[in-house]
């Protein structure tokens, strides 16, 4: 079987897993070194900014060496080290592409485990998906950073929507509103040309539209998709007819649901996390920097050396 097309099944396969678990997953297109996506940890249908990094291998090969307990994962000292050290805790997901089975573990200093000629970590088959709510549980003990160095991972995680902004396409974020539901419930869509993301279904209890938006997409101001409204209204959107801010006008709706299309662009925030995140990411090639003291020494080691 093509590489390229076992590698999909497993990425396909565990986002179905969290997509019908109600968990927030996000396929890394532009990867981190050895990162393939992140999930977002979902409580009481509401987001928590908690986010886990996630390495997913699939193939055969990689249960060569599988005893009946577990199936140990082969890397080396450069990786692990990247795993290890990560702002956000890293799970690898082993997907067998004939059982269709995963397996999952936590890298870490405990379970990575030096060979002498390089590393594994041990993936235990107790830890399957075949349990969601226990997988679920598990997977949401693991440690996770403090607030600040979630809040930043979750920008992050958008950065790639940030940056189509500011090289001037048209991100849009779409959502029904279901308004008979007791409960507040968004099914959330962001896309931007041929590219698309669908959230899994957010429930928000005693948070409004604006609510919901902000917690998603701090970094974005909204406005309303003119040439959405205008296909599915028989009235020309009219901008003088609404207050400035007065986009949250569906664009359909039926009794049932009411949808809205809005366009994004970046606040403040999103402006300076982009100037900051490609300052943070940039190679490392500063110029030395030197004190009096160090010029003074370097000329008494020249007077030396003549």
């Amino acid at each position: 079987m093509d590489t390229g097309l076992t590698e999909r099944q497993g990425v396909a396969a565990l986002a179905a897993f969290f997509a019908k678990n109600g968990w927030y997953f996000r396929e890394q297109f532009t990867h981190d070194w050895g990162i393939d996506a992140h999930v977002e940890i979902v409580r009481g249908g509401a987001p928590t900014g908690e986010l886990i990094a996630l390495q997913i291998k699939a193939g055969k090969s990689y249960f060569s060496n599988e005893t009946d307990d577990s199936v140990p994962f082969p890397s080396d000292e450069k990786h692990i080290r990247y795993w290890t050290e990560h702002s956000m805790p890293v799970v690898v997901v082993l997907f067998h592409p004939e059982t269709q089975q995963m397996y999952w573990q936590h890298i870490s200093k405990q379970t990575a485990v030096s060979t002498g000629k390089g590393w594994k970590v041990v993936v235990p088959k107790a830890h399957s998906f075949d349990d969601p709510e226990r997988t679920l549980r598990l997977l949401s003990e693991i440690l996770q950073p403090e607030p600040y160095v979630r809040r930043l991972n979750k920008l992050r995680v958008d950065r790639r929507w940030m940056e189509r902004i500011a090289d001037g396409d048209q991100v849009v974020v779409e959502f029904d509103d279901w308004v008979n539901k007791s409960l507040p419930r968004y099914q959330v869509t962001l896309s931007c040309f041929e590219e698309s993301e669908v959230l899994p279904m957010t429930y928000m209890p005693g948070t409004g539209i604006e609510g919901m938006l902000e917690h998603l997409f701090p970094w974005a101001e909204f406005s309303m998709n003119e040439d959405a409204y205008n296909e599915n209204s028989e009235e020309p959107w009219d901008e003088d007819a609404h207050p400035e801010r007065d986009y949250f006008v569906p664009v359909y709706e039926d009794g049932e649901i009411e949808r809205y299309s809005l366009v994004l662009s970046l606040n403040e925030l999103g402006e300076g996390f982009l100037v900051t995140d490609a300052f943070l990411d940039a190679d490392s090639d500063e110029p030395r920097s030197f004190t009096l003291e160090d010029l003074e020494a370097e000329a008494a080691r020249t007077r030396t050396q003549r």
